[in-house]
């Protein structure tokens, strides 16, 4: 009997299909790795919310918003997005502050979620009024909130600067970003803030190592006058501390520089003000 042979054009056929099959983008068949996000910007602002925006992505899931307040981290998750988002308002700000942000692309397939690179980050701060304020002593300005950032410039004790907003470093410890003028130029940058005394009035000051008592049930003494500053130690009620001066804090506050004994050893700090009652 003779064999049945296969017809030469279903071989060709099936050569042309084996052809396309491997000419098919792998994307066919699992999904690409999102692109990095571009062009994150800041819109309009208030004194309590941020607005900002980025370029779509084709062939995405959507987009998942982080943020910080600190350049440094750590970044936190705020919101996941749609695919059709390409902004976000985020409300519910402190006023005059400085706050960090990166958004990310992502595809889901399945059960399994794929991430994009991270945008670059976006510095952006809500409104707030600007105050002018004196370098206590001669101190580094830098590029960015924390001591392992570049130094722009020294400036010298007495040299008056314009408090821009308020921002703190990886550690929690208070800084202010402020303009200053070097050799003619408008520059800006960033200094811890209890190296500044920021006040456009003369404040009244109490008498040096004057006396004060504790007033509430547990206040905390810290490293700098503002509450997002690491803590030293907690003062119980009536506890007598020595007042050594007075400043205005990152929240537009009177704080006090104190010294106080404990556990045989004398510390130095800040206390909000309004918990001390001078003797």
């Amino acid at each position: 009997m003779k064999q049945r042979q296969f017809p030469k054009k279903h071989l060709i056929t099936l050569l042309l299909m084996f052809t396309l099959f491997l000419a098919i983008p792998q994307a066919t068949f699992a999904a690409q790795k999102p692109t990095t996000v571009k062009n994150l910007k800041c819109g309009a602002t208030t004194n309590g919310s941020i607005n900002i925006s980025w370029s779509t992505q084709s062939g995405v899931s959507g987009y998942q918003v982080y943020r910080a307040t600190s350049y440094d981290g750590p970044y936190q998750r705020l919101i996941t997005l749609s695919a059709g988002n390409r902004a976000f308002c985020n409300l519910k700000l402190q006023s005059g502050r400085e706050y960090y942000y990166k958004v990310r692309a992502y595809v889901k397939q399945g059960s399994r979620t794929i991430n994009g690179k991270f945008s670059k980050t976006l510095v952006a701060r809500t409104k707030g009024a600007s105050r002018a304020a004196t370098i206590r002593t001669s101190s580094n300005v830098r590029k960015h909130a924390g001591t392992n950032h570049q130094v722009l410039a020294v400036l010298n004790a007495g040299t008056r600067v314009t408090v821009v907003c308020a921002t703190n470093d990886k550690s929690g410890t208070a800084w202010s970003r402020i303009s200053f003028t070097v050799n003619g130029k408008k520059k800006t940058g960033y200094i811890r803030s209890d190296l500044l005394t920021t006040s456009s009035q003369p404040q009244p000051q109490p008498p040096r190592n004057k006396t004060g008592v504790v007033t509430a049930s547990s206040l905390r003494l810290r490293r700098s006058a503002s509450t997002n500053s690491a803590i030293i130690t907690s003062l119980p009620n009536g506890t007598v501390v020595t007042i050594l001066g007075q400043t205005t804090g990152s929240d537009n506050q009177k704080w006090y520089h104190i010294s106080v004994k404990r556990s045989g050893k004398t510390l130095k700090g800040y206390v909000a003000a309004r918990y001390i009652r001078v003797s």
